[in-house]
């Protein structure tokens, strides 16, 4: 959870990218149009809980709750990566089980 905590309030707008069976990435900028600033991607995903796209997300550690459903789908050795982020609908909570997650920073074309 660490490696996400410094990405709280950098970027205004998130998307997801890709998910497929090697991992989830994520990707983030102010402005997603031409290009973005951030790539992050969690490998051997166990559980996904996150909107295709969102904004202002705050990284946060996983309450209890959000621990105990996590232990229950995901295996041994996997992450638990929790945030809230806004949404088309409101504001939402957000979380993946995985067993790792890369911040990749720079400048990636679209």
């Amino acid at each position: 959870m660490n490696e996400l905590m410094p990405l709280t309030d950098v970027w205004w707008d998130w998307e997801a990218d890709r998910w497929d069976a090697s991992g989830l990435w994520l990707i983030a900028d102010n402005d997603l149009t031409y290009h973005h600033a951030v790539e992050v991607t969690f490998s051997e995903v166990a559980w996904v809980a996150v909107a295709d796209r969102f904004h202002h997300p705050i990284f946060r550690p996983p309450m209890a709750d959000e621990e105990q459903f996590a232990r229950q789908a995901g295996g041994q050795g996997l992450r638990i990566f929790t945030w809230d982020a806004e949404t088309s609908t409101g504001a939402v909570p957000m979380m993946v089980v995985a067993r790792s997650v890369q911040v990749v920073e720079g400048s990636f074309p679209r």
